[in-house]
This record gives structure tokens, C-alpha cells and sequence, in this order.
């Protein structure tokens, strides 16, 4: 019985072989293509520098991973994606498709009001004319956000909307500015203050309450920043032993608006 099952076995074995082999020969890489999109700025050599998977290697999706992050490591290429097809000969074909950074051919405001565009275009490390850099964008934005944050605008919000010309290799930025209302800082308290006077508090925070000459010092509106270092410059104090409670109303209304 034993050899009977050790025979059926074995001729099972044999007969999924030569079928196991024809698939790994059908998932073999017979062609590595490269296709750009746009301008053809950046020379097929040095994308193909880039790329480790080479005709006749055993075609592994996660292998195309590494590859994309190479050529996005170049800091050359602004999209790539890759096509996967069926060969004559069974294996698989692989296309790069990429696209190279565009040009950055304008940068525009919208919705701002506290600060005209060029105010705002000079805080910006963004520039037209240098290829339209996203992660440049992203830290433009909040680079903008941090500005109105300090002169008393803790809500605003700030977005890039990109608008690329594949075709023509070439691009916009728009910043969306969607500003709050200003916040004035009407009380400080400190609750749960015990080993320092408050007196002695209200002397190592930037924040103060809105007084006769705020508009002179320009001390009195909500600032994120400032409320962010409070725990170095009190060592003594933890999340647990201390709480700063801010009474502020907008500048704008005359009714005492709470920050949430």
C-alpha cells in the first residue's frame, strides 16, 4: 500500500514539473522599456542607471518598488508609474513611464488679505523658473501658516493646488489662503500653580493679556509658537503639575470668542 502511494506520488511529482517550469519561465522579464511623458529632459542612460530589474531576471512586483524609489531619489522626476504586459515569447514586459520635474512658470495667491503677494512671495523658497518641486511646495505652505500664526492668525489655513502641462513640461502653483479671524488674548491664567507666583510665570511666556499698548508691542494675540515653549522655559513644571488657561475674543467681534 505504502509503495502504491510512493508510486502515485511520484507520478503526480513528474507531471507538475515540466508545468511548474513553463510558469516560472512565463514570469521571466524579456523586455525593460522606458517611455517619457512630456519633454524629454533626462537622458534614457541615466534612468536605466537607476533601475536594478534587467531582462531574464524572475519577473517580483516588489522588486519595481526599489526602482521607483531609486529614480525618485534622483530628484529629477515629478511622476512615475509602471506598465506591466504580456510578451510574444510568455514572459513580461516592464515600462517605465516618467515624467520629469515641470517648470515652474508661476506662483499665485488666493484668499489672502493681510499680506499682498509679494509680501508672501518673498517667504517662499519656491521660485519660478526651477522644476515644480512638491515637498518644496508642502513646506512653503507651512512656512505661510507659521507667518500668520505669529501675527495673531492661529486658524488659518494654507494649501498648494499644482497645475501641470504634461505635454508641455511645464507648470503653476496656486497657494489657497484661507485666513481667520484675528484672536486677542483678553486673560492668562495658570491653574494649579503652586511653587511659582503667577507673577513670576507671566515673566517666562512670550503670551500676554491685551492691555492699553498691545497694538504698539503686538504682544496680545493667539500665537501657537509661544505657547509651544512654555515647557522650556519652565523646567520645573510637567503636562500633569501645570495648565495654561487663555481667555481670547477675535479682534474683529466683540463678543468673547473661546480658543478650542
Amino acid at each position: 500500500m505504502r509503495l502504491l502511494l510512493r508510486l502515485c506520488g511520484l507520478s503526480v511529482l513528474c507531471l507538475w514539473l515540466p508545468t511548474a517550469s513553463a510558469q516560472l519561465a512565463a514570469t521571466k522579464i524579456s523586455r525593460v522599456e522606458i517611455k517619457q511623458v512630456g519633454p524629454a529632459s533626462i537622458s534614457d542612460d541615466l534612468i536605466r542607471a537607476n533601475i536594478h530589474i534587467k531582462p531574464g531576471d524572475v519577473y517580483q512586483p516588489d522588486a519595481t518598488i526599489d526602482d521607483i524609489n531609486s529614480l525618485y531619489g534622483t530628484g529629477l522626476f515629478y511622476n512615475i508609474r509602471i506598465a506591466e504586459e504580456r510578451a510574444a515569447d510568455g514572459g513580461v514586459v516592464l515600462t517605465y513611464i516618467v515624467q520629469g520635474k515641470p517648470r515652474l512658470t508661476d506662483i499665485k495667491f488666493h484668499g489672502n488679505k493681510k499680506y499682498d503677494d509679494a509680501k508672501l512671495r518673498k517667504k517662499i523658497s519656491s521660485k519660478v523658473g526651477e522644476p515644480l518641486d512638491e515637498r518644496k511646495l508642502f513646506t512653503d505652505c507651512q512656512t505661510l501658516q507659521e507667518m500668520y500664526q505669529k501675527a495673531g492668525y492661529p486658524r488659518t489655513e494654507v494649501k498648494y493646488v499644482p497645475n501641470i502641462d504634461e505635454n508641455a513640461g511645464r507648470g503653476t502653483a496656486t497657494f489657497e489662503i484661507k485666513e481667520s479671524p484675528k484672536v486677542k488674548i483678553t486673560r492668562v491664567e495658570f491653574a494649579g500653580a503652586q511653587a511659582f507666583t503667577e507673577k513670576q510665570l507671566r515673566h517666562t511666556i512670550k503670551t500676554r493679556q491685551h492691555w492699553m499698548l498691545s497694538w504698539l508691542l503686538a504682544a496680545a494675540c493667539s500665537r501657537t509658537t509661544s505657547l509651544r515653549t512654555i515647557g522650556k522655559s519652565w523646567p520645573s513644571f510637567t503636562a500633569t503639575t501645570a495648565t495654561l488657561i487663555l481667555k481670547s475674543k477675535t479682534c474683529s467681534s466683540k463678543t468673547p470668542r473661546p480658543i478650542g
